[in-house]
């Protein structure tokens, strides 16, 4: 496994549906327009999830970088809302974000596709933590939830 992890597929796959679905967007204008929220709105949505993505994307690819090079296990900070942050990041703020600057219903399914693709692939980083770090990664599994950042609520229930 490299530092990347499933990375590099997970995008290529991920970039192939967004490109379609903007495609879609584009042909079938205004088909796939978001109509019921104003445009103003949803630019202020996709500014509040960017400010928002971008030091949550950050703070995990840095984090996961170190830890990677040092042969350690993160479990702190984001990695204590959910194991694969620097995908989530994708899901949650990025993707939605662009989706609703370019206003279409279209792009914005691509995070629940997205989502079913990273469920698909993170088994193979999971094995490979699993191997390298045994019952700390068991353990840091059975808390924190896999890919949406809602590992701060599960602790505090």
């Amino acid at each position: 496994m490299t530092k990347w992890g499933v990375g590099p597929k997970f995008l290529l796959y991920s970039a192939i549906y967004c490109i379609l679905m903007f495609g879609l967007t584009i042909y079938f204008d205004p088909l796939f327009k978001i109509t019921f929220i104003p445009y103003r709105m949803l630019i202020w949505f996709s500014i509040i999830l960017i400010l928002l993505g971008i030091p949550f994307y950050l703070f995990s690819l840095v984090s996961v970088m170190r830890a990677f090079k040092a042969g350690k296990l993160v479990t702190s900070g984001v990695y204590g809302m959910c194991r694969h942050p620097v995908y989530s990041a994708w899901l949650v703020f990025f993707v939605p974000s662009i989706a609703l600057l370019i206003n279409s219903w279209a792009l914005l399914s691509a995070p629940f596709v997205m989502y079913l693709l990273v469920r698909a692939l993170v088994n193979k980083e999971d094995i490979y933590l699993e191997e390298n770090f045994g019952q700390e990664y068991l353990s840091y599994k059975h808390k924190v939830p896999a890919i949406l950042p809602y590992g701060w609520i599960k602790r505090n229930t």
